[in-house]
């Protein structure tokens, strides 16, 4: 059943073997890739895509409030065609 496999997805990503990506409140995905990584997420096909590592500059993110550490980073990169809808008048 459908409860079945959104039990058995939420499974494996509680055992680490799934990560949750949420978009927009109700758009999920679960990424079989758990290393800390970023994605493009494309509007128009719905699709998440994986961004290289060495795409991403870290060297200017803020400083980190006192007493903390980061835990992870999450940068989602939501892309679109280029054109503008026609207005109907």
């Amino acid at each position: 059943s459908l409860a079945t496999l959104y039990n058995t997805v939420h499974a494996f990503e509680k055992k680490g073997y799934l990560k949750e990506i949420s978009l927009k409140g109700n758009q999920t995905f679960f990424d079989t890739n758990v290393n800390s990584h970023y994605h493009f997420y494309d509007e128009d096909t719905l699709q998440l895509i994986d961004i290289k590592d060495e795409n991403i500059s870290k060297k200017y993110f803020p400083k980190v409030p006192s007493g903390k550490k980061i835990k992870d980073i999450e940068i989602t990169i939501k892309v679109a065609n280029n054109y503008q809808k026609q207005k109907n008048n």
